[in-house]
């Protein structure tokens, strides 16, 4: 990929990401406005994987939507501009993980659209779409942190690929309960446990494989940690349903990336 063809990636991104979340903020202001906005009415009495009661908040779970796609167009604004003459592999898979961020922002239309016991294949669809995402995130860290190498650069597309068949192909497979939709706005998932765990493991895999990289060449940048801090974050903002657990999730998501980013950017400057 050239970085030409990146930068218009990085554009179309800015632009959908723009127009999705002023779209969102709209829906939201007239759904409050006429009186509309539908909050849960269940809340599972069984432990479900994924879900924690804990401390709940109707609000605090859209706050934490709207801070997935806050960040994510920020970051993709920022990578547009600070990167925009850098050849970094890093930087488009790690575009590719903001996608699988904002893609978040599909369980708000549960509340919006009073969804809670619709059997209906718009209901399925995000779910699907909020599955993609949770596929694609944590697998695009991986191979960031995996295929960073300058050998690796002329393999960029055909990775892109596999991740984006591979989230699909996994969204469409996996089971959704649609009988039951989470208070958290997410469809129950069919083997939501172990779903969860394998996700944890790609995660952990990609922070270990950055911090052995880093020793094996003997840096002493931050990234790793900023990268493990975005990481962590990350995961804590998918299942953020408390005030304390969207705040935590947002500033370590912050954060993590302001590091990583700003020594990824100084790591190219000198080269």
């Amino acid at each position: 990929m050239t970085i030409k063809m990146r930068n218009y990636f990085f554009l179309a991104l800015v632009i959908a990401f723009s127009g999705l979340l002023l779209a969102s903020s709209a829906m939201l202001g007239y759904s409050i406005y006429t009186d509309t906005l539908t909050r849960p009415d269940f809340f599972p009495a069984e432990r479900i994987a994924g879900f924690y009661t804990r401390g709940y908040s109707f609000i605090a779970t859209i706050a934490s939507l709207f801070i997935f796609a806050l960040y994510a167009l920020l970051a993709v604004i920022y990578l547009s501009v600070e990167f925009e003459k850098t050849q970094s592999t890093e930087v488009i898979f790690f575009a590719l993980f903001l996608v699988g961020c904002f893609s978040e922002t599909a369980r708000l239309c549960t509340p919006l659209f009073n969804l809670w016991h619709e059997l209906s294949a718009f209901l399925l669809c995000t779910g699907r779409i909020v599955l993609f995402g949770r596929t694609l995130a944590p697998t695009t860290l991986l191979f960031g942190a995996v295929f960073s190498g300058t050998e690796a650069r002329q393999h960029v597309e055909r990775n892109l690929v596999i991740l984006v068949v591979l989230s699909v192909m996994i969204s469409m497979l996996m089971p959704l309960n649609t009988a039951v939709v989470l208070p958290n706005f997410c469809i129950k998932w069919g083997n939501g446990e172990a779903f969860i765990a394998i996700r944890a493991l790609i995660l952990a895999a990609a922070i270990l494989s950055l911090f052995v990289n880093a020793r094996s060449l003997g840096t002493k940048d931050a990234s790793p940690f900023g990268f493990a801090a975005l990481a962590f974050g990350y995961e804590i903002s998918c299942y953020a349903t408390s005030y304390a657990a969207a705040s935590a999730g947002g500033i370590l998501l912050f954060g993590g990336t302001a590091v990583y980013l700003k020594s990824l950017h100084r790591k190219y400057l000198w080269q």
